[in-house]
């Protein structure tokens, strides 16, 4: 190996593990947080036409949505449950899901409006998340062929790219750190949940 090769992968290894320090430095909060999910009541009684040249499929959104959210967020926080599992979250991630078909092109989109909340008392305004996050992803299936598979993997596509959104957020990171700072034992994150029952659901279209 040349002296020019060995000094650029010198300088390779180097920025590697700069970024990896300043990761460490910038996330810690976001691993030792709990987390509530909260995904509006209408989305485990409303299914949506998913349609097809030859049949249509009713697709029910919270479900599928809850499971996929869960999977992914549990590997990056303390803690994650849905709202009526958790009473001491640090975070209520209020998602949107949404889903479409395209039976031309066989794709499934997904789409995820995320809205962060801190909590605390008192309770933050249920109107003014920190941070507001959409995320899109497709996946490749066939709708008349086990598309709960191939919808779950767009679903949760769409989950880590809001969670890679939070880790780089600084705003939303300077708003947890100093949430924590203030932490009381009374900080009941079911009340954040409840409020956030109480919202109107916007008009959804798929």
């Amino acid at each position: 190996m040349t002296k020019h090769r060995l000094f650029q992968y010198f300088i390779v290894l180097s920025c590697s593990f700069y970024s990896h320090i300043l990761w460490a430095q910038t996330t810690p909060d976001l691993a030792s947080s709990n987390v509530a999910i909260h995904i509006a009541k209408t989305h485990y009684h409303h299914p949506v036409r998913l349609m097809h040249y030859f049949r249509d499929v009713w697709h029910l959104k919270g479900p599928m949505a809850e499971k996929a959210s869960l999977n992914v967020v549990q590997k990056h926080f303390a803690n994650a449950q849905v709202c009526d599992n958790v009473d001491d979250a640090n975070i209520v991630l209020q998602l949107e899901p949404r889903m479409f078909y395209n039976a031309q092109f066989r794709v499934f989109y997904s789409e995820i409006t995320a809205k962060v909340f801190i909590n605390s008392t008192p309770l933050p305004d249920v109107n003014a998340p920190i941070l507001t996050i959409k995320q899109q992803a497709q996946q490749s299936g066939d709708l008349m062929i086990q598309p709960d598979f191939y919808m779950e993997k767009a679903y949760t596509k769409a989950v880590e790219k809001v969670i890679e959104k939070l880790q780089t957020d600084q705003t939303f990171l300077n708003a947890l750190h100093q949430s924590k700072q203030n932490t009381t034992i009374d900080n009941d994150s079911k009340a954040l949940c409840a409020a956030l029952d109480d919202l109107p659901v916007p008009k959804i279209y798929f």
